[in-house]
C-alpha cells in the first residue's frame, strides 16, 4: 500500500485520514441525517437535500477505497474534486463567518467545520503536489 503513495507513509496517512473523514461525513448525512439537523438548525424538511449530498459523497468514498488497494496513477480527478470541494467549503465558511455570504439567513458556523476544511485544503495541495508524478501518470 505504502508503495501506491510514492513509498512515503506521510502521503498514505494524509489519504487515509481524508478517506475517513469522508466515511464519517457519508455516514452523518445517510445514515444520521438527524444529528446535522439538529448541530446547524436547518429543521426537519432538510432530511431530502441532506441526503441527496450524501448521494455524491458515498461514491467518493468507494472511489477512494477502491484506489487505496489499487493503484492511485492517473487518478488526478479525483485528487482535484476532493481539493476543490474542501476549498469551496472553507470559502463558504470563511464567507459567511465575515458576513459577506447568506449574512440575511441563519448560517452555524462551527470552529471544528472551519478546521477541518483547512486540515483538508492542505491535505489535498500536499497530496496533489507530492503525488504528481503518480497521478497524473
Amino acid at each position: 500500500m505504502v508503495e501506491n503513495f510514492g513509498g512515503s507513509i506521510l502521503y498514505l496517512i494524509l489519504f487515509l485520514i481524508q478517506l475517513l473523514g469522508l466515511s464519517f461525513y457519508s455516514y452523518l448525512v445517510i445514515l444520521n441525517p438527524k444529528q446535522i439537523i439538529t448541530d446547524y438548525q436547518v429543521g426537519e424538511g432538510a432530511i431530502a437535500p441532506i441526503r441527496l449530498i450524501g448521494s455524491f459523497i458515498l461514491p467518493l468514498v468507494f472511489l477512494g477505497i477502491y484506489l487505496l488497494f489499487t493503484s492511485i496513477e492517473g487518478a488526478w480527478i479525483y485528487f482535484i474534486l476532493l481539493f476543490l470541494t474542501s476549498l469551496y467549503q472553507l470559502l463558504y465558511d470563511l464567507g459567511t463567518r465575515f458576513g459577506m455570504i447568506d449574512k440575511e439567513y441563519t448560517v452555524v458556523n462551527k470552529t471544528q467545520d472551519t478546521i477541518i476544511s483547512i486540515v483538508f485544503v492542505v491535505a489535498n495541495v500536499v497530496l496533489i503536489t507530492g503525488l504528481s508524478e503518480k497521478i497524473y501518470a
